[in-house]
């Protein structure tokens, strides 16, 4: 019986010890994951104005379609939002309840018409980019 129950204490003690590592690694897979979507926009908004001409904002013209993922909290992975801010050129996510991680969009003027875009939601996001010249050339992010 008391090896039973020494076991038990025992078992608690690991498990309660190895918690923080692995909210720690998970929040870094996260941060990992979430830093590889962010450069694939701003690449994509890179390519736009390097290879595509801008249009009027009510012709339809060159557009990426990117796709983010947002994960699903699991033993792997940990809870996460994103949001694309168009009036401060930048984006930034959160991992967890963590501090948010931002990245400025230097030499790119990005535009959120409707308002900051936040994806909350795990799964899959659809983003369409336009490059409109308006008061300038903009690359123009909307939820697809």
């Amino acid at each position: 019986m008391i090896r039973i129950v020494l076991a038990a204490v025992l078992t608690v003690a690991l498990l309660a010890a190895a918690t923080p590592a692995i909210d720690e690694g998970r929040a870094a897979r996260t941060a990992i994951h979430l830093d590889g979507e962010t450069d694939r926009l701003y690449r994509a908004t890179r390519s736009l104005l390097a290879y595509e001409d801008p249009t009027r904002p009510s012709v339809t013209g060159p557009r990426r379609i990117i796709r983010v993922r947002l994960p699903t909290r699991s033993w792997t992975a940990s809870e996460a939002t994103l949001r694309i801010d168009g009036e401060a050129d930048l984006l930034a996510y959160r991992v967890g309840d963590g501090r948010p991680r931002r990245t400025a969009f230097r030499d790119v003027d990005l535009r959120t018409p409707d308002g900051p875009i936040r994806l909350r939601t795990p799964g899959r996001h659809r983003l369409v980019l336009s490059l409109v010249r308006d008061n300038g050339t903009g690359v123009v992010v909307r939820r697809g």
